[in-house]
């Protein structure tokens, strides 16, 4: 068994690099008031670049609606990957071990969405695709509280409800097959449990009881 502080770079996916985010240059040094110099980039060489790039996109979304549990995590993330990026921790130590956990974390809820229409949706899949092992894949997800599967659907159910109220409405059977359900049966059986009516009369509410919107103050409670 690997020690705490020992990388896997088996457990990182291969990337050839990637571009700047929302008009930040992460090879560039952007302190105020000195002149911007090349930064000696390690991320693309080792394979990080894809998962600090998800970092900084949930880092944004986050910041965007106020999500002010998450921020300081995906913030501390996106410092360590800074600092690997100029050579000033090594790739095996605590902190970026750390930082490599919260991107590959990202990375995974960005492939599962990117996904979610798929029947064939598992931890085995997205393992592959993050160049990791399944029981990782399942680690990351326990650090959050809500197992795999349980994300899954919740996305799954989230994308349903946002299909049902759509205009002009869609097949429910379709609705189903876009959110990656299996059968009608299985999609009628799990919108049941979760919401305590059928897909049909949640639609029938969309006029008469609409729902809510989410503000950011419910977001960050969560």
């Amino acid at each position: 068994m690997r020690g705490e502080h020992e990388h896997d770079f088996s457990e990182t996916p291969a990337t050839a690099g990637s571009p700047p985010l929302n008009g930040f240059d992460l090879g560039t040094d952007p302190t105020p008031g000195r002149t911007r110099q090349p930064l000696v980039t390690t991320s693309a060489d080792h394979g990080f670049a894809a998962l600090r790039d998800a970092c900084a996109v949930d880092l944004g979304e986050a910041m965007r609606i106020g999500d002010a549990a998450s921020i300081p995590p995906l913030a501390e993330a996106m410092a360590d990957f800074a600092l690997i990026d100029r050579g000033a921790i090594r790739p095996g130590s605590r902190s970026a071990q750390h930082a490599f956990r919260v991107g590959r974390l990202c990375l995974a809820r960005r492939l599962i969405a990117r996904h979610l229409s798929k029947s064939t949706l598992s931890p085995a899949m997205i393992a592959a695709l993050l160049g990791v092992s399944v029981r990782h894949v399942h680690m990351l997800f326990e650090t959050t509280g809500k197992s795999f599967s349980h994300t899954v659907i919740a996305l799954r159910m989230a994308e349903s409800r946002r299909l049902l109220r759509e205009t002009p409405p869609r097949p429910i059977a379709e609705i189903a097959h876009a959110c990656g359900f299996g059968s009608l049966a299985t999609f009628y059986r799990v919108f049941n449990a979760s919401m305590g009516l059928t897909p049909r009369e949640f639609r029938a509410q969309r006029d008469t009881d609409p729902l809510p919107a989410i503000q950011p103050s419910r977001m960050a409670r969560r």
